[in-house]
C-alpha cells in the first residue's frame, strides 16, 4: 500500500513538472508573439485591423455634388491581393481631416479647443490598411454592393474596420456620410464668388463642377452635428431617419450610374481617380444595406422604401425614430446584431415586432453578443488602449478583435445566405454552429 502511494506521488510529481514545462513553453510562445507584434508595429504605421478576406482593399472618397444635396461616400472595394504592409505609404488616415476630431468632441459636448487636440493626439496618426485610390480588381465576377449608414455623431470613416473586412471578402462597400445634421462633422463646398448669371442651367452646373479643380471660387464649408434640445425627440429623429433613407437611395442611384456605360459620374473631390473602372462591375441585383445605431433604423426605413435592397443588417439598432406602420412595408430579410450593454426592453420589443411581422415570409433573426458595448461596432475601440477604452466606454469585457470578428462572422454569414455569396471556412462554420 505504501509502495502504491509512493508510486502515485511520483506520478503526480512528474505530471505536475510536465504541466509546469508546458505552461512555461506556452508563456514563452506568447511572449515571442508579443515581441514579434511589437517588432512589426515598430516598423509599421499605427493602423486599424486589416481585412481577413481573400482580397486586399482599396478605397476612395466620392462626392457627387458640392452642396448638401450631393452624396458623399467612402467606397471600399476589392483589389488584387498584396502585402498590405508594403503599401503603407499609400494608406489613408482614419481621420481624413483634423476637423473630424473637432466634430467628435463637439458631439460629446466637450471643450472643442482643448479636447480636439487630445483626440487628434490619440487618433490623428491612425491609418487605414487599404490602398488609397487603387485599381479595382480586374476580371472575375461582378461584386455585390453594401451601403453602410453610420450612427448618431458618426461619419463615413467611423466604421472603417467593418467596411474593410466586408470589402476584403469581395463586396463593394459604400459608407455614406449623412447630411441631415446627424453626422459629427461633414464637408461641403460653398461658392463665394458668382461668375455666372444663370446658376440653374445644366451647362452652368457642369461648369461649376469643373471650376472646383482649377480656381478658388469655392471654399470648404464644415458642418457640425446639429444639437437638439431633446436628443431623443421622436418628431425630429423620425424626420431625420426618412432623410437618411432618401440619402441611401440616392447613393444606390449613384452606384447604378457608376455601373452604367451610358452615364459619366463626376467626382467633385478628384479628377485623378478613374470612376469608369466600376462600369459593369457592380452586381446591383445583390444590393444590401447595413447600419449602426441610428444607421440601424435608417436601414429599416430604407428597406421599406426601396425593394432594390434585398437584405438588411442592423447593428445595435436604435428603433425610436421609426413609426410602427412602417414595419408592415419591410418585406426583406433582416438580421439584428445587438451589443450587451446598450439595449433596453422597449427597443428590443420593437425589434421583435418587426421579426414577428416577417414570420413565414422573410428571414428575421436577432442575436446578442455578450461582453460588448455600443462602440464595439466602431473603430474607437482600436484607437485607444484597453484601460482608456474601458474608462471612456469604448470597449467592454470582450476583446475588441473577438467582438469585431463575431460581428463580421454573423453579418457576412447572413449576407451570404441571402445574396448567394461564398465566404471563408470560418464563416461557414459559424453559420453551421448557429443552425
Amino acid at each position: 500500500m505504501d509502495n502504491l502511494q509512493a508510486t502515485v506521488e511520483v506520478i503526480r510529481s512528474r505530471i505536475g513538472h510536465r504541466i509546469e514545462q508546458v505552461g512555461s513553453r506556452i508563456d514563452s510562445i506568447e511572449q515571442r508573439l508579443r515581441d514579434l507584434k511589437r517588432e512589426k508595429l515598430g516598423r509599421c504605421r499605427k493602423h486599424l485591423p486589416e481585412g481577413t478576406g481573400r482580397y486586399s482593399v482599396g478605397c476612395v472618397d466620392i462626392m457627387s455634388d458640392h452642396t448638401v444635396n450631393g452624396t458623399f461616400t467612402r467606397v471600399y472595394y476589392p483589389i488584387e491581393k498584396r502585402d498590405i504592409y508594403k503599401c503603407q505609404m499609400l494608406w489613408p488616415l482614419w481621420l481624413p481631416r483634423k476637423q473630424y476630431a473637432k466634430g467628435y468632441v463637439y458631439f460629446r459636448r466637450r471643450n472643442v479647443k482643448m479636447f480636439s487636440k487630445i483626440f487628434n493626439w490619440l487618433g490623428g496618426d491612425v491609418y487605414v490598411p487599404a490602398v488609397w485610390q487603387a485599381t479595382l480588381l480586374r476580371g472575375g465576377a461582378n461584386f455585390p454592393v453594401i451601403i453602410f449608414s453610420h450612427g448618431l455623431g458618426g461619419n463615413r470613416t467611423s466604421n472603417t474596420t467593418l467596411c474593410c473586412e466586408w470589402a476584403s471578402h469581395g463586396n463593394i462597400v459604400a459608407a455614406i456620410e449623412h447630411r441631415d445634421g446627424s453626422a459629427s462633422m461633414t464637408m461641403t463646398f460653398r461658392q463665394y464668388c458668382n461668375h455666372d448669371n444663370d446658376m440653374s442651367s445644366s451647362n452652368n452646373m457642369q461648369h461649376q463642377k469643373e471650376r472646383l479643380h482649377r480656381d478658388h471660387s469655392f471654399t470648404e464649408e464644415w458642418l457640425y452635428y446639429e444639437r437638439q434640445e431633446n436628443e431623443i425627440d421622436y418628431e425630429i429623429r423620425n424626420k431625420q431617419v426618412h432623410m437618411r433613407a432618401e440619402e441611401c437611395i440616392r447613393l444606390l442611384n449613384l452606384l447604378e450610374s457608376m455601373n452604367s456605360s451610358e452615364e459619366d459620374v463626376h467626382n467633385v473631390l478628384s479628377h485623378r481617380f478613374d470612376i469608369s473602372q466600376f462600369r459593369g462591375r457592380l452586381d446591383l441585383s445583390r444590393a444590401a444595406i447595413a447600419g449602426h445605431s441610428f444607421g440601424g433604423s435608417t436601414t429599416i426605413a430604407t428597406l421599406s422604401k426601396d425593394k432594390r435592397f434585398k437584405v438588411g443588417v442592423v447593428l445595435d439598432g436604435w428603433m425610436l425614430p421609426l413609426e410602427k406602420p412602417l414595419y408592415d412595408e419591410v418585406t426583406q430579410p433582416v438580421l439584428f446584431v445587438n451589443m450587451e450593454t446598450f439595449q433596453w426592453k422597449s427597443n428590443v420589443k420593437d425589434m421583435y415586432t418587426l421579426i414577428e411581422k416577417g414570420l413565414g415570409q422573410a428571414d428575421r433573426k436577432l442575436l446578442t453578443i455578450r461582453g460588448t458595448c455600443h462602440q464595439s461596432v466602431t473603430d474607437f475601440q482600436f484607437v485607444v488602449n484597453a484601460a482608456l477604452g474601458i474608462f471612456m466606454g469604448l470597449r467592454n469585457k470582450l476583446d475588441p478583435f473577438v467582438a469585431m470578428d463575431t460581428i463580421n462572422a454573423a453579418s457576412l454569414g447572413f449576407l451570404s445566405k441571402h445574396l448567394d455569396l461564398k465566404y471563408d471556412e470560418y464563416t461557414e462554420k459559424f453559420l453551421e454552429e448557429k443552425k
